[in-house]
């Protein structure tokens, strides 16, 4: 430890927080389910305290206490959940507005803004399945059935969802009923079976990214792809193959801080899913699909899942009317609560906004061009060809529209585009053009499918393995 750069040794900490506490947990009785609640408790508010201030621990405690109140007192009302979401996505962008521009905190500085990013997705999450649980089994989407709420929690149970002290400093933030049928050990987790090897399992991946972003982090950076030393030491090929070393070493600090989260959360039981041997409940990323996605489909299914699924049952579900189809317009509005959600810095906003653009360019190609390469299409022994074309496309955007993130301020954001010449946005802008603006698309379908001899309403779906 005493080799590591100074500034990764509290992030190491931070990670690793959630494991200290749960032999102590582990002690308790299983069904003494107050206890549980306040062990919880007791132990964020340890952990907090020791890393940040205590005001911000009372700040965060009365978020909490103020949800509790509005969903208890309007749990049968349409717009609770809604003025839930506005109260803590605005408390919490208050927060942001003071450390990212008034006090103009680093990302190297550990803040009390990550708990409390969690924390919106907890609070928010928890008020959607309260008056989900109000209404009828027929009125509430399908797909969110499972996480209804129907037995409003005491405030001790609460405050022990809220503060699970797990998953309170960095995440993933999980359901209430996950939570509530943990400590209960109810439904999945009436028999847990062996914790080690699923541990085990994420602990060594989680460990083995942070090496690999230890080594690379100071060598491969898109901070370096926004200074002039970088236009005047590489040419424009090695400044395109260094952007992609440097994406990739970005994400292995993120693949770390998931797996060992997800570790925390398999030790103590609640990351087992049921159905046999499965612990799938706190996974954060799925590093393959992320890394081999041949679509941004399939790259934002696999990745930060927790989060994803937040803007899709709170934000994306939720705009789409009964019997609709989402649009565009639903697509971006949910990437840029997203951006809302990690700050303002402009680089988020155009790093979102690009990736609200990408699954709308994939959409077309999904209608026009993939069943050219399915049975019984003449081009169909050609799939392999099509499918390496679309994880190159995917993996070369992904990397170029995420230096904005990284780099966060717009001088440097557009200054690494420009360095690679754009060539993401130039992608997408050729793409959408040819296939929806020029009717490109529709001329496919008119002659290339006919000599195809694939059937004009042939309908396309996307097969299990990659929907996972």
């Amino acid at each position: 430890m005493a080799s590591l750069p100074p500034h990764l040794l509290m992030p190491i900490f931070v990670l690793t927080c959630g494991y200290y506490f749960i032999p102590l947990f582990c002690l308790i009785p299983s069904n003494a389910h107050s206890l549980r609640h306040a062990f919880s408790i007791l132990a964020s508010s340890i952990l907090y305290i020791s890393l940040f201030q205590l005001g911000d621990f009372l700040e965060i405690l009365a978020m909490i206490s103020v949800v509790y109140i509005v969903t208890l007192t309007f749990r049968n009302k349409p717009w609770m959940p809604v003025l839930v979401f506005v109260y803590a996505m605005t408390h919490f962008c208050y927060r942001l507005f003071i450390l990212q521009v008034v006090s103009l905190v680093h990302e190297e500085h550990i803040d009390p803004a990550t708990p409390m990013m969690i924390m919106v997705i907890r609070l928010t999450s928890f008020a959607w399945s309260v008056y989900d649980g109000s209404l009828e089994s027929e009125q509430v989407i399908p797909v969110l059935l499972p996480k209804v709420v129907t037995e409003f929690p005491t405030l001790l149970e609460f405050l022990g969802f809220a503060m699970f002290f797990v998953t309170f400093i960095t995440g993933p933030a999980l359901d209430f009923n996950d939570y509530r049928d943990f400590i209960r050990r109810q439904g999945a987790f009436s028999s847990i079976p062996s914790r080690s090897l699923p541990t085990l399992k994420v602990v060594v991946a989680g460990v083995f990214f942070s090496g690999v972003y230890i080594v690379l982090m100071d060598k491969f950076t898109y901070g370096f792809c926004a200074t002039p030393e970088f236009l005047r030491e590489y040419t424009f090929w090695q400044r395109i193959a260094y952007m992609q070393i440097a994406g990739f070493t970005a994400r292995t600090k993120y693949y770390a801080v998931f797996k060992l989260s997800e570790g925390a959360c398999n030790l103590i039981g609640i990351g087992y899913t049921g159905g046999g041997n499965t612990w799938t409940r706190a996974q954060g990323v799925i590093i393959t699909s992320v890394e081999f996605a041949e679509n941004f489909k399939q790259l934002f299914a696999a990745w930060n899942m927790k989060t994803a699924l937040w803007l899709r049952n709170c934000v994306y579900l939720r705009m789409v009317k009964p019997g609709q189809k989402p649009g565009a317009l639903v697509t971006w509005t949910t990437f840029m609560v997203s951006a809302l959600w990690h700050g303002f810095h402009p680089g988020y906003y155009l790093t979102f906004g690009m990736g609200g653009a990408f699954p709308v360019l994939a959409r077309s190609a999904r209608k026009y061009l993939r069943p050219l390469f399915l049975k019984p299409s003449k081009l169909a022994r050609l799939k392999a060809g099509y499918d390496f074309l679309g994880w190159l496309f995917t993996w070369l955007s992904l990397n170029c529209i995420v230096a904005p993130f990284v780099v966060w301020y717009l001088p440097e954001s557009l200054a690494a585009w420009s360095a690679v010449g754009y060539y993401s946005i130039i992608l997408w802008m050729v793409g959408y053009s040819f296939l929806e603006l020029l009717g490109g698309g529709r001329w496919i379908q008119k002659t290339v499918w006919k000599w195809a001899a694939i059937e004009k309403h042939r309908t396309v779906t996307v097969t299990k393995e990659k929907l996972k």
